[in-house]
């Protein structure tokens, strides 16, 4: 399966390098920023209520009620759950309304818990979740890159190869021990033993 690509309505960073397996899905006012950059989607789903494009007859659209629990990345989210994949790449994500970037922030955990896989595209670089396991992460010598508990406590949290490590330390949501760490020479190592970490890096 390839990735699914999920599209909203926040400030676009980077680029769709779209290949075989793939799907561009946009969230509501994401087909508008789709457009202006020349990417066609392949499905539109949300409410409607902050598009301002029209939308052409062969675009495939799902349309939701405006009053729901759900937000319009979410739905977009769940419809390529749906399609079978694993792999998500969110663009649009921050930026905009504050609400609607903290409601992403937090899809990224719950997609997690479910064996998904989303990164999100910031203008400082990307965003994704670890959940007790361990990752490499590739950055040049001066990079910043973070990392916060999300969803509770997160407890044997190893960093090594930056330049503040930490050795089974817990960090908490209610304290940011975790801001603005740096790469050096080398590959950072990052772990956590039991718990969840938002991982933010350049």
């Amino acid at each position: 399966m390839g990735i699914c690509y999920l599209v909203g309505a926040g400030d676009f960073y980077g680029q769709i390098t779209k290949c075989d397996g793939d799907i561009i899905i946009a969230a509501d006012g994401g087909y508008d920023s789709l457009i202006k950059r020349g990417y066609t989607p392949d499905l539109l789903i949300g409410d409607f209520d902050s598009l301002s494009s029209e939308i052409p007859d062969e675009i495939q659209t799902v349309r939701h009620p405006k009053e729901k629990d759900e937000t319009d990345m979410f739905l977009a989210y769940a419809e390529g759950v749906d399609r079978g994949y694993t792999e998500f790449v969110m663009l649009g994500a921050t930026g905009g309304r504050l609400d609607h970037t903290y409601a992403n922030l937090s899809l990224l955990l719950y997609a997690k818990e479910r064996g998904h896989n989303v990164t999100v595209i910031d203008a400082g670089g990307i965003i994704f979740c670890i959940k007790n396991e361990t990752i490499t992460l590739a950055g040049s010598s001066g990079a910043v890159f973070s990392v916060f508990a999300i969803g509770g406590d997160a407890t044997g949290v190893c960093i090594s190869g930056a330049k503040y490590n930490a050795d089974s330390v817990t960090l908490s949501p209610s304290f940011p021990l975790g801001v603005s760490n740096e790469f050096t020479d080398t590959d950072v190592r990052i772990s956590v033993e039991d718990g969840a970490l938002l991982v933010i890096a350049e």
